[in-house]
C-alpha cells in the first residue's frame, strides 16, 4: 500500500484563514496608494490645463480689467473656452455644490451659491473636471479682484467633495505667468499647518508638490 501525502482540512482552512487576513491588510492600502496616485495625476493634468490655456488667453486678448464687472459668460466666453477643448460653462444648478466643500478639520464651506453674483465662474471639462474661477471676492462691502481657481478633479457630483482629496485651491499670477497652487510663496510651516487634520486644506496643493508631486503618510488623507 502507498501512503498519499496531502492537506487535512484544518490545514486547508488554516491557510486560507491566514491568507485572507493578508489580504485584509495589504488591500486597503494598495488601494488607497492607488487613489493617491491617481489623485496627484489629475491634479497635475489640470494645473496643467489651466496654465496652457491662461498663458494663450494672455498672449491673444490679454489680462481683464476687471473680470466681476465682464459676468461669468463673457469673461468665460473670450478669456477661457477658446482655449481648452471640450469645455463647457456650467450654472448654479448643475454645479453648485449642494452640502458645501468640506475641510480636513470637519467644518463645511459653501461654494456655489456666488455663481449668479458672477463672483464664481465654473466650468467643466470632457473628463469631468470642474474648474471654478474667482472672478472677485468681497472685501468691506465691495467686490475686489481675486486670483483664486479652485479644482475638483472629480467633478461636483461625486464625493467626497473635501480640500485635500478631489477639491483643491489655485492661484492665477499676473501677466500671464501661469496657474500654480494656492500658497507657493508661504513657509513649509504654514501649509503643513494647514494641510493637516486641524487645518482648512487651502494649501494641499502645494503640499503636495513641495513634497515632490506625492502624498505621504503624514498628509491628511483621511
Amino acid at each position: 500500500m502507498h501512503r498519499k501525502n496531502g492537506f487535512t482540512l484544518a490545514e486547508t482552512l488554516i491557510t486560507l484563514g491566514i491568507i485572507g487576513i493578508i489580504a485584509a491588510i495589504t488591500i486597503p492600502n494598495l488601494i488607497t496608494s492607488h487613489q493617491k496616485k491617481v489623485t496627484v495625476t489629475k491634479l497635475q493634468k489640470a494645473i496643467s490645463i489651466l496654465n496652457q490655456a491662461y498663458r494663450l488667453s494672455y498672449e491673444d486678448v490679454g489680462e481683464p480689467g476687471d473680470a466681476f464687472e465682464l459676468g461669468c459668460e463673457t469673461y468665460f466666453k473670450t478669456y477661457w473656452e477658446p482655449y481648452i477643448k471640450g469645455v463647457t460653462l456650467c450654472n448654479n444648478s448643475n454645479c453648485a455644490y449642494k452640502d458645501g466643500v468640506s475641510h480636513p478639520k470637519g467644518t463645511t464651506q459653501g461654494m456655489g451659491g456666488d455663481y449668479k453674483d458672477n463672483i464664481l465662474c465654473p466650468f467643466l471639462t470632457m473628463d469631468e473636471t470642474l474648474y471654478i474661477v474667482f472672478t472677485g471676492s468681497t472685501a468691506e462691502d465691495k467686490t475686489v479682484p481675486s486670483s483664486t481657481i479652485a479644482v475638483d478633479i472629480n467633478g461636483n457630483k461625486k464625493g467626497p467633495n473635501r480640500f485635500g482629496k478631489d477639491f483643491f485651491y489655485l492661484s492665477r499670477l499676473e501677466e500671464g505667468k501661469g496657474v500654480v497652487p494656492m500658497g507657493n510663496t508661504l513657509s513649509t510651516d504654514t501649509i503643513m499647518s494647514n494641510c493637516s487634520e486641524s487645518g482648512s486644506g487651502f494649501y494641499c496643493a502645494e503640499r503636495i508638490k513641495r513634497a515632490g508631486w506625492q502624498i505621504d503618510k503624514s498628509y491628511p488623507w483621511k
